[in-house]
């Protein structure tokens, strides 16, 4: 035999021990890695989370173009892969609508509102202020705004303010024109009306009691019952 074969063969046997050590080691490993346990998924529900969360807004909503409200809220959920998509506003949202010469038609302000999309209905919570400029201040805890009725209502007690009485009650039903302005109301339980002169109040004067028959907006038909 000769010397060169003999290295060889020495050369071979030498690294015979490393060969087996590394099959062992990688048979450990594919063994380790089939007794892995699965890695879990967590499912993430969309429909109880908001589409949208929006903090400190101010934005102005359109139709077909046109500018039509004002909303201010310092935090807006939209909720659209529920059954009903509705936005929520929490916090004390703020609208003002507009009319075609972007005037003030009137502000509303609550604690918190609730607004039904496929209805295009507003719950209203909370400290509820309805204002229009200085013809007509509606105070209470509760009313829905239909827009597509155009028609607005309450279950609460309500106070109302116009130039010349103060109304309060129980239930409270409206309807609005196109524009928004309040064109028609009825209170179902009043409890009280008390005539006043405005201008005269602002002014130190005294204003004598009146017949409530007498206090009639001629721009607001007066209350039914």
């Amino acid at each position: 035999m000769s010397s060169g074969s003999g290295n060889a063969r020495l050369s071979n046997l030498r690294l015979l021990p490393l060969c087996v050590a590394t099959g062992i080691a990688a048979c450990s490993l594919m063994s380790a890695c089939k007794h892995e346990e699965p890695i879990e998924r967590a499912e993430i529900r969309a429909e109880g989370r908001p589409t949208m969360t929006t903090h400190n807004v101010m934005t102005i909503i359109s139709d077909s173009g046109v500018p039509q409200y004002r909303l201010v809220c310092p935090l807006w959920l939209v909720y659209d892969n529920v059954d009903t998509p509705k936005w929520i506003l929490p916090g004390g949202p703020y609208l003002e609508k507009f009319d075609p010469q972007m005037k003030t038609v009137f502000t509303v302000a609550c604690d918190s509102a609730v607004n039904n999309r496929r209805t295009m209905q507003w719950e209203l919570y909370g400290n509820v202020e309805f204002k229009e400029n200085n013809r007509l201040l509606i105070l209470t805890q509760q009313m829905t705004w239909d827009q597509e009725k155009r028609m607005v209502y309450s279950d609460s007690f309500i106070h109302i303010e116009q130039p010349d009485k103060i109304i309060e009650g129980y239930g409270f039903e409206g309807y609005t024109s196109p524009s928004g302005r309040l064109t028609s109301y009825v209170l179902h339980r009043p409890t009280a009306v008390l005539p006043y002169d405005q201008s005269k109040i602002e002014g130190g004067g005294m204003n004598p009691a009146m017949d409530p028959a007498m206090a009639i907006d001629p721009s607001l038909p007066a209350p039914g019952n």
